[in-house]
């Protein structure tokens, strides 16, 4: 789907949506923003609402499905942040800036399973940070909101880790950007006695000569899908996806065919839909699409 679909928009949204004025945000419904599901081919999701002639990118909901949080290049800012909308009263409300990015551009979301957890990238500058700062942050529930944003210190910063996954068990996937642009790689860290001690990089074949980075990992480990590069061609960004076998290892990574160049994914709680970033660098969309492919393919025994 085109950007030029943007304008249209309106004839776009389901049937569960509906306009109190002409102008006026939507009253959205239902799960999903009240929109109609994909089937096997991804398509824009919530296209004039969530994704929009800005840059949009990089998004999750929660657990619960009741909020939505996404990347926005807002142009009024002049600057990355995070947006959130909220299932409230039967609705889904107009999309804001979260609270707790304090005025720093901040990108990422990402909610871990247990619903108690927002981690992000953001450009805050930790005390002593030499060179620019790229720094994983966190904010904990505090009622019906977030604390105020976090360090979570060593070894996730300075500026050692970005895009964070969580499985149930608590132990985190992530992309280990120590070694620099076009250096990325997979890494995970376990849990030890409530702390994250040691940032661990996968080996092969997760980790090979290319790129390896924003890993989603499914809330029992089963699968770990993540971007790179289109096998000899060095420009498209693609999703592979790689299974944990019986002995702990995984297998060889798998293509997912999405027909376009995609990045930064998230597989909704329910396991039905894949979220990803999708289209020109820049001036990206959020797409979707139905997650009938995990166990397409899945290897078989």
């Amino acid at each position: 789907m085109q950007k030029s679909l943007v304008l249209i928009c309106l004839l776009t949204i389901s049937a569960a949506s509906s306009f109190s004025q002409p102008g006026d945000f939507p009253v959205l419904q239902g799960p999903y923003l009240g929109q109609k599901p994909p089937g096997m081919t991804p398509e824009v999701f919530a296209p004039g609402i969530i994704s929009t002639p800005a840059h949009e990118f990089s998004c999750c909901f929660t657990p619960d499905g009741k909020e939505f949080y996404f990347t926005r290049h807002e142009p009024n800012l002049n600057q990355k942040v995070i947006m959130v909308t909220k299932l409230r009263d039967g609705a889904w409300t107009k999309p804001e800036v979260v609270p707790f990015v304090e005025n720093q551009f901040s990108f990422e979301p990402l909610v871990t399973p247990d619903n108690r957890r927002l981690y992000f990238s953001s450009g805050k500058p930790i005390p002593g940070q030499p060179g620019p700062p790229m720094n994983t942050l966190y904010v904990d529930r505090e009622g019906d909101g977030w604390s105020i944003a976090k360090n979570p210190g060593p070894p996730f910063n300075p500026a050692q880790t970005m895009y964070v996954s969580v499985a149930s068990n608590g132990t985190i996937y992530t992309t280990d950007i120590s070694g620099g642009p076009g250096k990325e790689k997979i890494a995970m860290m376990k849990k030890t006695n409530n702390r994250y001690e040691k940032l661990e990089r996968l080996g092969p074949p997760i980790n090979g000569e290319t790129q390896a980075m924003y890993p989603f990992i499914a809330p029992d480990e089963s699968y770990l899908i993540f971007g790179s590069k289109k096998p000899a061609e060095n420009a498209n960004d693609v999703l592979l996806i790689s299974f944990k076998k019986p002995d702990g290892g995984w297998s060889e990574p798998r293509l997912i065919d999405l027909g376009i160049t995609a990045g930064l994914p998230f597989v909704t709680s329910d396991g039905k839909f894949l979220f990803f970033t999708g289209g020109e660098r820049g001036k990206s969309d959020i797409y979707w699409v139905s997650a009938k492919f995990i166990d397409e393919l899945r290897p078989k025994e």
